[in-house]
């Protein structure tokens, strides 16, 4: 019998098999039996012997909603207990987002080399190369593997065939010529999905089960406009799951001034309370009003073993860098004027967990992880919750008002065999959140771009959006970029996409201060030497009380690079977001082998609506201003990692506003009324020259702060 199809606009969908793995290693496809309706769903029920699974579909529209369930008499696999088969047909191109960790394989000598060179210190690992090759081969891998070769960021690959999805790929768009198709997993109930080649979604378990109750396993949504694909997709995954979109959610007071962390500038080693509050009094001496401050990784008083797992928390203090405790070091920053402080930590409190004493001091059991040697939070609920409670109570104490919550992908390994994956980590993740909100500590997510995390951010709403950022390396400076921005095209629905911090007098800084400007979420710097710090660079996204200049919403790529590789062919990577009335668009040179690249800018690339005819434009590094209409083409050229921002402005009456021309983003600082008798008013929240069209010509105009002006 043939499975029936469902359609999706233009494109059929059908699951083509399906296929079980038993605790025994013995596998065996099921045959497909009919469809039933149940609670409002069609099911498609596949037998085989010993084992029925039902295919569940909710079809709303252009959305299709697809889960499980299992019932066997044989005890399941662990690891992949089931795998499905979809039937779609070809695409003409695909964006994949993967966890597969060889895609990390350019970094491998990077952290070791880079890290240490831009202190000044001597390199722990060869040179990476310049040019390294991207994406690299990623074959099938063994689960153990996956497993521990931290698969914590997802990467975007482009490609024209499902065959080559890499494995553990969490996310796809699909450009069916006019139609596209976005496919989302997650992590539900029991059991977390990937994509993997075919198109087939692999169920990874975590626990021998016999029986699995209904886990949606894929949101698929069909549109016209692949951002409305991906958008549509995400909201209706968010009605299922337990995450809630980005825009539902509290954004985190911290965002909206420029902060400095001391990961890059100290690291572990130099991480100490005279080497924060000698560093952070002389940026603030050099004028730069610093917000908030991330004391990183080092603080603790660990123990280290050799081997796996190395470091594990001894106890509840800071170590002997820090006299006077956190708090000591909490007071000090207040006293320099510093409004936030965040103190780093992981999700399993340190990276190989804790030791028993930490247990006794909150109170609470902790709970002993085979996979990490040590002892981990319960992952019971109420267990759970009452051990971050406890523990965020004490963050809190020592004068701390956010948490950067690190290697959260580990939920995926800790609990294996004695809880689902999909039981532990919603468990953890949300008594995480509410024991950290209900002390008042709003939340950095880090190494979180895991199903297991992002399904589950229910109060979360910051995330890192990719791989850590390289000071001085010239490859991360373009990977890093191209990584965050596909990676934010998907997650900047679910919380706002952090780019990561980075060095104001990297040699590559204004490609990673632009891209930070137009991600829409936090901005902080990890300078280590205060007077290289790039105070005119900053000046030109930073106000003077520290409040930033930055893009209302996260930019998400043009229409015309979302399927194409700007790293290996000859195109300018474009993104475009939305200020005011205003539309900004960034433009970067990340091409894997340098060289000059021409490229252009038209009207019609925009990822959302154009509702004016013509647009006044400014390019803010090349300082050249034009109009622009619908039909226009606009050339644009530029070296390697350079960087150009133009601002559009739409031409309303003969009158648009562009902003104030010294900063990166000119429409940020300014407000701009139009009343009802065509009057064009403009408010500026900062000094400076304001750039506007009228009667058919660019003029400026210096405006003073908080002054209001009229445009004639």
């Amino acid at each position: 019998m043939n499975t029936p199809s469902i359609n999706l606009k233009s494109i059929q969908l059908g699951v083509k098999s399906v296929t079980l793995t038993f605790a025994d290693e013995s596998k065996l496809q099921c045959l497909y039996e009919g469809s039933y309706k149940c609670n409002g769903y069609e099911a498609l029920r596949f037998r085989c012997e010993n084992a029925f699974v039902d295919i569940f579909l909710r079809v709303n529209g252009e959305s299709c909603l697809l889960g499980f369930s299992i019932a066997s008499l044989k005890a399941l696999s662990s690891i992949f207990p089931l795998e499905m088969e979809l039937d779609i047909k070809k695409p003409k191109r695909i964006l994949v987002l993967t966890t597969h960790k060889d895609a990390a394989k350019p970094y491998s000598n990077a952290f070791g080399y880079y890290n240490q060179f831009a202190i000044g210190k001597e390199p722990r690992s060869p040179k990476p190369s310049e040019e390294p090759e991207y994406p690299p081969q990623m074959v099938f891998i063994e689960h153990s593997d996956y497993a521990r070769g931290y698969p914590c960021w997802t990467y975007p690959t482009f490609s024209d065939d499902f065959g080559q999805i890499p494995y553990y790929s969490v996310f796809l768009l699909a450009d069916y010529d006019g139609a596209y198709m976005a496919l989302f997993t997650f992590t539900d109930r029991y059991a977390t999905i990937y994509i993997e080649p075919g198109p087939k979604l692999r169920v990874f378990l975590g626990k021998s089960e016999k029986n699995v109750e209904l886990n949606w396993a894929a949101s698929i949504t069909v549109d016209n406009n692949p951002y409305k694909a991906v958008e549509h997709c995400v909201n209706a995954a968010s009605l299922h799951l337990t995450f809630k979109p980005r825009w539902k959610k509290k954004a985190p007071d911290f965002m909206n001034k420029i902060g400095w962390c001391s990961w890059n500038a100290l690291l572990t080693e130099d991480l100490s309370y005279e080497n924060v509050i000698e560093i952070v009094k002389r940026i603030l001496d050099r004028g730069l009003r610093l917000g908030w401050i991330i004391i990183d990784d080092g603080w603790q008083d660990e123990i280290k073993r050799d081997g796996w797992p190395r470091r594990i928390l001894r106890r509840l203090s800071a170590n002997e860098r820090f006299p006077g405790g956190i708090i000591n070091v909490s007071r000090r920053l207040r006293e320099l004027g510093v409004g936030l402080v965040g103190l780093w930590h992981t999700i399993n409190i340190h990276w190989s967990g804790f030791d028993r004493d930490v247990s006794k001091e909150l109170g609470v059991a902790g709970y002993f992880s085979k996979f990490n040697e040590s002892y981990v939070p319960p992952p019971r609920m109420d267990e759970a919750y009452e051990f971050y409670r406890r523990f965020h109570s004490w963050v809190k104490a020592n004068g701390i008002d956010f948490v950067k919550i690190d290697n959260q992908w580990v939920i995926h390994a800790l609990y294996n065999e004695d809880s689902t994956v999909g039981e532990s980590s919603r468990s953890i993740e949300l008594a995480m959140q509410a024991a950290a909100y209900s002390n008042g500590l709003d939340i950095i997510n880090c190494m979180s771009m895991a199903p297991e995390n992002y399904s589950n951010f229910l109060f979360s709403n910051i995330m890192r959006v990719s791989i850590d950022y390289i000071p001085f390396w010239k490859a991360d400076a373009k990977l890093h970029t191209i990584f965050s921005v596909y990676n934010a095209l998907l997650f900047s629905h679910i919380a706002y996409p952090d780019y990561d911090m980075f060095m104001s007098y990297d040699p590559y800084a204004l490609v990673h201060a632009v891209a930070r400007v137009f991600s829409g979420g936090p901005i902080y710097i990890t300078d280590r030497e205060p007077e290289k710090t790039n105070i005119e660079l900053l000046k030109r996204f930073v106000l003077p009380d520290g409040r930033l200049i930055k893009a209302y919403e996260p930019a998400i790529p043009t229409k015309d690079v979302l399927f194409r590789d700007p790293y290996n062919e000859p195109i300018l990577l474009k993104i475009a977001s939305k200020v005011g009335d205003c539309i900004a668009v960034a433009i970067f040179n990340v091409n894997r082998h340098g060289g000059r690249i021409t490229d252009s800018i038209a009207l019609d690339m925009l990822p959302f609506e154009v509702n004016s005819g013509e647009y006044a434009y400014y390019k803010v590094f090349a300082n050249e201003c034009g109009t622009i209409k619908e039909c226009d083409r606009l050339s644009i050229s530029l070296d390697e990692l350079g960087v150009e921002v133009m601002v559009l402005s739409p031409i309303k009456d003969g009158k648009a506003v562009i902003g104030l021309r010294e900063y990166i983003l000119p429409p940020s600082p300014i407000r701009v009324l139009r009343t009802a008798d065509g009057k064009v008013l403009v408010e500026s929240i900062a000094h400076g020259t304001l750039l506007y069209y009228a009667d058919g010509k660019f003029n400026e105009r210096e405006v003073e702060k908080e002054s209001i002006i009229e445009i004639l």
